[in-house]
């Protein structure tokens, strides 16, 4: 395949095993993809994306509902030499930036432009977010165990720094504090589930890794400045429309 091609898929319970020549970028829009590489076992959802690399094998499937943003990207578009000959899958967290290239690629979809130049930009664009080295074990931690209590010292001892060098190497490396960092994944998580589930707030709490349903309502109305219950109207009221 020579041809940029951009899609919203979704994805059934039967797991498929596959490669391909081209490389992929998956950023999700609800639910969750299974992903399993010979280096990674990935839970793709709200809270991260996945580069894979051309000839990268990978076996899929989702449980649920799903709906996903990919590009199938052609070698060709591939400037940066470190991502077509990377090794394994990439994969980052969600950002402002990387939401604001979901929904660029998803409204650019809906008029048509699958193989337009606009799309071609945004793909090179999303290219030049992603690092050419692998997910630092800590951020790779976060994404996996957000659901767990985590702590300072044990994160900074997976890069084997001290915890004041550890968090001012954290936020040089995303913009954000470790703690920061956590919330935001909990944060999205919790808005993927609100959006597309019926789990009561205190079973989304608790799902996020909050004990009491008033540590994740804290957290909305700092972040989003309103009620969990509050976005769950709201998103669902955007679907409708």
């Amino acid at each position: 395949m020579d041809q940029l091609v951009g899609e919203c898929r979704t994805y059934s319970a039967l797991v498929d095993t596959h490669d391909h020549p081209y490389a992929q970028l998956l950023l999700t829009l609800q639910g969750e993809l299974f992903i399993e590489t010979a280096d990674a076992d990935v839970t793709l959802d709200e809270s991260r994306l996945i580069y894979l690399p051309p000839h990268c094998q990978h076996s899929f499937f989702a449980k649920n509902a799903n709906q996903f943003v990919v590009l199938d990207i052609p070698r060709s578009l591939i400037h940066a030499d470190a991502l077509a000959r990377a090794p394994a899958c990439i994969q980052q967290g969600m950002d402002e930036r990387w939401r604001a290239v979901r929904n660029l690629i998803r409204e650019d979809l809906k008029v048509g432009g699958q193989a337009g130049e606009g799309l071609r930009h945004l793909a090179g664009y999303a290219l030049s977010l992603l690092p050419a080295q692998p997910m630092p074990l800590s951020q790779q931690h976060i994404l996996d165990h957000y659901d767990q209590p985590l702590t300072l010292e044990f994160l900074a001892q997976l890069e084997g720094y001290t915890v004041g060098y550890f968090c001012k190497w954290f936020k040089k490396l995303t913009g954000q504090t470790p703690n920061a960092y956590l919330q935001q994944v909990r944060l999205d998580r919790a808005k993927d589930l609100l959006a597309h589930s019926d789990l009561t707030i205190l079973e989304i709490a608790q799902s996020v890794g909050y004990e009491h349903h008033a540590s994740l309502t804290r957290l909305f109305r700092q972040q989003e400045g309103c009620s969990p219950q509050q976005y769950r109207q709201h998103s669902r009221i955007l679907d409708k429309d």
